[in-house]
């Protein structure tokens, strides 16, 4: 198979889609519940389904990283494909759950109160604040040679979804020895963690196998990163570039800020 641009669409090649595509997803309509034919998601969904058809057929090649990615694209195509439902049947606007005396409570249940609250505080962190630095997170450098790197105070910050990044201790990141202007970012991530067994599994969607365990917890945390050019999904804190041979912070730069 050949990518438009007469490329051969790699295994890697295929990763970068779908990482790209989901990123897009969440920049460009975060609270996204739109379920008609027209909506630009449903065609990203279906993208999804056939990106995901073509890893779980071709999964004995992949390595352990690809599985991992393949894995976290089915749980977002999954919530995607709730998302529509709950839309087509509820309509617009958040849904809340309706409990009543006898009512039998799923996972699902639990979940959709938990979004509930989280798309609001979301909704509200974008419409009231915008994205960007809400105080500390200030970037220094020290350092030279190999010994050179950029070190983040702790701070809170918005990123464009909505997204509350907390940096309760500084992080240090090393710096290359040499190279062009870098990007000090910080970019919302979700961890997985506290494994319990879990009987009656659902499948694994890339080895077929029941898992034994489930993590119980999700960790709402961050990566410090350092790119030529910050990410979407990421709040930019400094830009460091190298001044007579040492790092050094770039003055021209002034981060975002959210709106006080």
């Amino acid at each position: 198979m050949r990518a438009g641009t007469g490329m051969a669409l790699t295994d890697k090649r295929r990763a970068d889609l779908a990482r790209d595509l989901r990123r897009a997803i969440a920049r460009a309509a975060p609270d996204w519940t739109d379920s008609g034919t027209h909506d630009p998601g449903v065609t990203m969904l279906q993208l999804f389904a056939l990106l995901l058809d073509d890893l779980l057929h071709r999964r004995a090649a992949l390595d352990p990283q690809a599985r991992v990615l393949a894995r976290d694209v089915a749980t977002r195509a999954a919530l995607l494909a709730a998302a529509l439902d709950e839309a087509s049947v509820c309509g617009g606007g958040l849904a809340r759950v309706d409990y009543f005396t006898g009512m039998v409570l799923g996972s699902d249940d639990f979940s959709a109160e938990q979004n509930y609250f989280r798309q609001r505080l979301n909704r509200l962190n974008r419409l009231l604040h915008g994205s960007g630095v809400a105080t500390g997170l200030e970037v220094t450098v020290t350092g030279t040679g190999d010994a050179a790197g950029a070190t983040i105070a702790p701070g809170f910050a918005l990123d464009r979804a909505g997204n509350e990044l907390c940096v309760e201790t500084s992080c240090r990141l090393a710096l290359p020895v040499a190279g062009p202007a870098l990007m000090v970012a910080i970019a919302y991530r979700e961890r997985p963690c506290r494994p319990v067994p879990a009987p009656g599994a659902v499948p694994d969607p890339v080895g077929g196998a029941p898992s034994p365990v489930r993590p119980s917890r999700i960790v709402e945390t961050f990566d410090a990163i350092l790119a030529a050019d910050s990410a979407a999904d990421a709040v930019a804190l400094a830009r460091v570039h190298r001044v007579r041979g040492r790092w050094r912070i770039d003055p021209a730069f002034q981060p975002l800020r959210v709106r006080r």
